[in-house]
């Protein structure tokens, strides 16, 4: 039942599109266009010359160019012939005879206003013929000279009519209405005309095949198959649809082919970047810049062929401008992507080229320039957008620059953040991975953007801080150090100590910490003189660099309860673990020391002396307590 009812609905159809067929003549179509492109010229005529009306002035051209260019593709794909129709003749003729028989009674007006009819069809004819002349010549490659020509000559003889053409006499009554509008008719079939065959002339590549890239283009297969004899009837049955059986062939053609390119394409991507990429070690980082743009690249492939099929499928509908403009979104969205995965890539693979060859400027720098590039590709692709709508961004700017106090004023303190963080990296305040201290914030810093610079802390909390305040703050940077993380301690031996044993532990240490692999001492590489270049060459090397090699070994004090040793040195490693492994192996070999010189430690003591209460009570003690 259901497969019944749904074969009854195809047959209607296809007996509707056969009625619709037979009453559209092959120049049915192009004049549908014509027409369309007329109410665009009355929306033109309507604006005027100001920055506001100019841009939708030049929308409105742009959208009869594509009428017109719709029209021209039309021509190029067809089989069909416009030549003038018995129906057109038959219609002249009875006009001409109202004509005759309104000028003998003296309805001279009546009689105008069937010339006018008259040199509308015409007009039409000559439009025929033009278009006929552009299709054989489109077919038998005349060359651009010989279609320029006929052009031009067509062009004098129409601006010859519109210019003899005069509106009728004002008069009341139906009669000039109808004059009026046939006259109102005709000129602007006059100036669409005009038009379209300055169209032609600006571009007579759109119709002109001159080489064999043109010969084997989309228009010219589409054609070719219109052109098959079994596909002849079936477009003039779908013609009411606006597509034609060598746009669907095509079309489909080019999406299979598509489809089937892509997971080549992308395999043998895979492969070359495998085979010649990826094994040779002599080319850094130039994989993971393959590998990043090669999926946006895939896309474009893939969505240029989705593009060209829908295309070659709708060539003749008046919404293919509407799919161009949302393919050229499209299209920009993929660029973009694309830029900005290559962008990233980039910039990883110089941040490791930084790591690998130790170069003095900093990964910050490296990566505020890529987010400045990624804002330059993002706003150069809005200005593209927006012009290619029409949208005047020169504008735009205008007006951005009339409230440019008031925008300084909105956006002071996010410039005062952009140069902040400006002064941080050129200054070189602390860079990415430093262990800094920022009043009551310390951590390890993540980030220093644009905005705000980002800090872990070792409780692994994030905090993010504005670099307007961080810039006129005291920063510790504790990460900005080459050689020493300072070892201070005070060792307490016993006052039963000899002073013999204590000034020979004494030396001991002080030959301990010289001869240790993992204390800063003065042979070290990093304090030997160097010379430095610049401003630097005024400089301390030693506070520039952050090298420190001191060694302090002295008997300090007399503590309450133990005599005190000073024992300040530095650590040649400033990593935490490693400074932890050098201080605890200090230790220990301090230990030792004391030790083989018949020293103590010395810990805290009470002295507690006890009495008899008897004792205590006797006049004689009490007396000498208060003596005491």
């Amino acid at each position: 039942m259901k497969f019944s009812r749904t074969l009854s609905f195809l047959c209607f159809l296809l007996f509707s599109f056969q009625v619709s067929a037979a009453n559209r003549d092959d120049f049915t179509e192009l004049a549908e266009i014509l027409n369309e492109a007329t109410q665009v010229n009355q929306e033109i005529a309507g604006h005027g010359d100001d920055t506001v009306e100019g841009l939708v002035l030049k929308e409105l051209i742009k959208k009869r160019n594509s009428h017109f260019q719709t029209l021209l593709l039309m021509v190029r794909s067809s089989t069909n012939d416009y030549k003038e129709t018995a129906s057109n003749r038959r219609e002249i003729g009875f006009l001409n005879s109202k004509i005759n028989i309104n000028k003998s009674r003296g309805n001279f007006l009546a009689a105008q206003r069937d010339k006018y009819l008259i040199d509308k069809y015409l007009m039409q004819q000559d439009a025929r013929n033009f278009i006929q002349f552009l299709s054989n010549a489109s077919k038998s490659y005349k060359s651009e000279k010989e279609v320029l020509d006929e052009a031009k000559k067509v062009l004098a003889n129409i601006e010859k009519k519109r210019n003899a053409l005069k509106a009728p006499a004002v008069k009341e009554g139906i009669i000039y209405d109808t004059a009026l509008e046939n006259h109102q008719n005709l000129l602007q079939f006059y100036i669409v005309s005009i038009d379209f065959i300055n169209y032609v002339i600006d571009n007579p590549g759109e119709i002109v095949v001159t080489s064999l890239l043109q010969k084997i283009s989309v228009i010219s297969a589409i054609s070719y198959v219109n052109h098959i004899d079994m596909f002849e009837d079936v477009n003039y049955l779908i013609s009411p649809l606006r597509i034609d059986m060598g746009g669907l062939l095509v079309s489909i053609a080019i999406f299979l082919l598509t489809m089937a390119a892509f997971p080549i394409v992308s395999r043998a991507s895979i492969y070359l970047i495998e085979r010649f990429i990826l094994e040779d070690g002599k080319i850094e980082s130039i994989e993971a810049i393959l590998l990043s743009i090669r999926k946006p690249i895939l896309y474009l492939i893939g969505f240029w062929g989705v593009d060209l099929a829908t295309n070659a499928l709708l060539y003749k509908t008046t919404f293919k401008v509407s799919i161009d403009q949302l393919g050229f979104l499209v299209y920009t969205g993929l660029y973009v992507y694309l830029l900005f995965n290559l962008v990233d890539s980039v910039t990883s693979a110089r941040f490791e080229q930084i790591d690998k060859r130790n170069q003095e400027y900093s990964k910050e720098l490296v990566l505020l320039f890529s987010q400045v590039l990624r804002m330059v590709i993002f706003l150069l692709a809005l200005t593209l957008a927006l012009s290619h709508f029409g949208i005047n961004v020169t504008a735009i700017v205008s007006t951005l620059g009339i409230g440019g106090l008031a925008f300084a004023m909105a956006a002071k303190d996010s410039l005062a953040n952009f140069f902040g963080g400006l002064n941080i990296m050129i200054d070189g305040i602390f860079k990415m991975g430093d262990w800094i201290k920022v009043g009551d914030v310390e951590g390890t810093v993540v980030e220093i953007g644009l905005r705000s610079t980002t800090v872990r802390t070792f409780d692994n909390a994030l905090i993010t801080m504005p670099n307007s305040l961080v810039s006129t703050a005291s920063v510790l940077n504790w990460s900005r150090r080459a050689v020493g993380r300072r070892i201070k301690m005070h060792v307490g031996v016993t006052y039963e100590s000899n002073m013999q044993d204590i000034r020979k532990a004494l030396e001991d240490i002080r030959v301990m910490l010289a001869e240790h692999t993992g204390i800063a001492s003065a042979t070290h590489d990093n304090l030997k003189k160097k010379n430095m270049k610049g401003k630097h060459r005024f400089l301390s090397h030693a506070d520039l660099q952050g090298v420190k090699a001191t060694q302090l070994v002295f008997l300090d004090k007399y503590n309450d309860f133990s005599i005190d040793i000073l024992i300040y040195c530095f650590s040649k490693t400033v990593n935490w673990a490693e400074w932890l492994e050098v201080k605890e192996d200090v230790l220990f070999k301090i230990s030792d020391i004391l030790e083989a010189n018949n020293l103590s430690f010395a810990y805290p003591t009470n002295v507690q002396i006890n009495r008899d209460d008897d004792e205590l009570a006797a006049p004689e003690n009490q007396h000498s307590l208060l003596v005491e």
